[in-house]
């Protein structure tokens, strides 16, 4: 075959739900769900019964110098709070406190969560009404 009768977008098409190993996603998926490994919803609400047990800390950690900069400028320049503010209306937080560099954090990784993948929103979610549900807490 030669290149000029090689239909590129018929082999990506043809292979994009493959996984890196060549398995199709599916094969994958079930793969996945045959382990010990739980959903996430149940993960999640298990996460909320062990921080609500003092078992896990609440808190976040992450170290980047770039971040780190960038946050204190906009703490020192009094920018904080419009960068809060912009992030919780893109959430439509109207009530947000947005103005502590841990609430502008919080926003801006639920923006990005946002913007990559929703489902991981509505997981949190329904992670968080199952602990409620369950009354463990």
């Amino acid at each position: 075959m030669s290149d000029d009768d090689l239909d590129v977008d018929a082999l990506i098409d043809e292979h994009k739900d493959e996984t890196s190993d060549g398995r199709h996603a599916t094969e994958a998926a079930v793969e996945k769900a045959d382990d010990d490994t739980p959903a996430l919803e149940d993960a999640i609400a298990d996460a909320y019964e062990a921080i609500d047990a003092g078992d896990v800390s609440s808190n976040l950690t992450l170290r980047d110098d770039n971040l780190a900069a960038l946050f204190r400028g906009l703490e020192q320049s009094g920018r904080l709070a419009d960068v809060g503010e912009q992030a919780a209306d893109v959430l439509d937080r109207d009530d947000e406190d947005a103005d502590s560099r841990s609430a502008v954090l919080r926003l801006l990784v639920r923006i990005g969560l946002k913007e990559t993948d929703t489902s991981v929103i509505d997981a949190g979610k329904a992670g968080r009404k199952q602990f409620l549900e369950s009354g463990e807490f």
